[in-house]
């Protein structure tokens, strides 16, 4: 019984150093290529997964064809390539074109990068990739009190050619080519009295920033009662964080 419990083992670690081999070693006449594809700020939901389960892959020969498409989920790590050459690799999550739509016209977080490699036969090139996010979010903090003094409030975030009322916590996305964005406050108290901000243009916008515009209340009386102060932005952290 003794031996065959080493048989089994002996057997077994024959099987993982084979398989350990046969991941890093390329077939004679073959290239092949490693991803460590991850979108920037957002840990990985699995540690042992070497490209972010929400990022899709397109491979593109230098002659601008296709060479192999991967939808999100189901990129392998491992591929092997027939033939040397320079190739494009776009990594980027499959909300490219509708990212604005969703999360009821707020939007979401999009990523996109790509690089270029050179694949040479019996060899294997590792490709780490941190996909950064292509636009960028908005969202409210009001002072601590206001709804007690102000149970109606409309914040109001508007870029390009959509206008969206945000709540407290919520948060907006916006491309970067639409020159920044405007916004405004409106808040009515208990006694029906309206305070109105004026509306004020943010324009120093970066994609992959969460710009937090914090609201607080003022001594000077002229003001409304409301005075304006938006903080240093900060990388947002989490795709899935506030939405």
């Amino acid at each position: 019984m003794k031996r065959l419990y080493l048989y089994i083992i002996i057997c077994t670690i024959v099987n993982l150093t084979a398989c350990q081999q046969e991941q890093l070693s390329p077939t004679a006449g073959e290239a092949v290529l490693e991803l460590d594809l991850q979108r920037m700020g957002c840990p990985s939901a699995a540690v042992t997964r070497a490209v972010d389960e929400d990022l899709a892959v397109d491979i593109f020969r230098q002659d601008g064809s296709l060479f192999v498409h991967y939808n999100a989920g189901q990129v392998e790590r491992k591929i092997v390539f027939e033939e040397e050459g320079t190739y494009r690799v776009v990594a980027y999550t499959d909300n490219q074109e509708n990212w604005p739509l969703v999360n009821y016209g707020k939007g979401r977080p999009c990523y996109k990068a790509d690089t270029t490699i050179v694949m040479e036969y019996d060899m294997v090139k590792r490709l780490q990739m941190r996909v950064p996010m292509t636009n960028y979010a908005v969202t409210l903090t009001l002072p601590d009190g206001f709804h007690d003094l102000f149970p109606t409030y409309t914040f109001t975030v508007a870029s390009g050619d959509r206008s969206i009322d945000l709540r407290e916590g919520d948060k907006a996305y916006f491309s970067p080519k639409d020159a920044g964005f405007i916004y405004k406050l409106s808040a009515t108290n208990f006694d029906g009295d309206s305070h109105t901000s004026s509306e004020i243009r943010y324009t120093n916008v970066q994609p992959g920033k969460l710009y937090n515009i914090h609201y607080r209340f003022s001594n000077d009386s002229n003001k409304g009662g409301i005075e304006i102060v938006i903080e240093d932005e900060t990388q947002t952290d989490d795709i899935n964080v506030g939405i």
